[in-house]
């Protein structure tokens, strides 16, 4: 276990692999670092990986402002939050990076690329989020009441159950296997107070960023490098929302020239526990 202090937090990295290219893995909302486990072996042997989980997810350091609740999060600064990361594993700015962005992480990888060009060499997008048409949020107490939640629900006792029982969930809608990377990893990670807070954070986040990337988009240019486009495809045949996420994809993917398109017949959203093999040739097709 490593962390690396980014301007005063602590945040946990972990690398694998060496020699070859580097790969960065962007986790989705609330994601952890062993999310990407499954895809690891498949690359170790020849790739450099990096993961780390952003601040207050997995064993990084919540980043909190004065009031001591978490800073609300902006695209451009989880953008140069990666670009420190690759700084402090010793990956130099004249080195070109894969990214692989999973869901949120995708806002994440997208903006480093355009804001970095230069460090860039390919991506692999995961079932990314995807908002072509987004307005900002009107103001409210969203976010002062789901740390409000959070609180009671610490001062309860009932994190402890209610964070694993959730990621339980997710793993049950949200993949074909229902294989959860680390189950007793998870529930250790999920029972904190700190990451449900962060959890709130981020989705407290979500919209504004998502906002920031529709901006950087008519701002940056995207480098000509690249791209693939996973889809966790299961049920289309049967669901008109999985036909419609399918869709939404492919116009996503339209805003890279010449990405490729992968759907996925036997994956749901969270790909890299259902096709860590499909991730890892995903990786591989770059070319790096």
């Amino acid at each position: 276990m490593r962390f690396v202090d980014d301007r005063g937090t602590l945040l946990h990295v972990v690398r694998d692999g060496s020699g070859g290219p580097v790969v960065l893995f962007v986790q989705g909302l609330a994601g952890a670092w062993f999310e990407w486990d499954p895809v690891v072996p498949m690359l170790a042997g020849d790739h450099r990986l990096v993961r780390f989980d952003r601040p207050g997810l997995g064993w990084s350091q919540p980043e909190l402002g004065a009031d001591g609740r978490p800073l609300p999060q902006t695209l451009a600064g989880e953008a140069e939050r990666l670009g420190r990361v690759l700084d402090a594993v010793g990956v130099p700015p004249r080195e070109k990076v894969v990214l692989v962005g999973h869901s949120y992480g995708a806002f994440h990888a997208e903006a480093f690329a355009r804001l970095h060009p230069e460090r860039v060499a390919g991506i692999v997008f995961v079932d990314a989020s995807a908002e072509s048409d987004i307005t900002p949020a009107a103001g409210g107490p969203g976010r002062a009441v789901g740390q409000a939640f959070v609180r009671g629900t610490t001062l309860l006792g009932l994190n402890q159950v209610l964070g694993p029982a959730v990621r339980r969930l997710v793993y049950q809608s949200a993949s074909t296997t229902h294989r959860d990377p680390d189950r007793e990893l998870g529930r250790a990670v999920y029972r904190s107070s700190r990451v449900a807070a962060a959890v709130v954070n981020e989705l407290s986040s979500y919209r504004a960023c998502a906002v920031e990337l529709l901006e950087l988009r008519c701002e940056r240019p995207f480098p000509e490098v690249l791209v693939q486009v996973l889809v966790g495809a299961a049920g289309e045949s049967e669901n008109r929302h999985v036909r419609r996420w399918i869709e939404r994809q492919r116009e996503f993917a339209g805003l890279f020239p010449g990405a490729e398109v992968v759907e996925l017949p036997d994956a749901k959203h969270l790909i890299a526990a259902d096709r860590p093999d499909a991730v890892a040739t995903g990786v591989r097709s770059l070319g790096f």
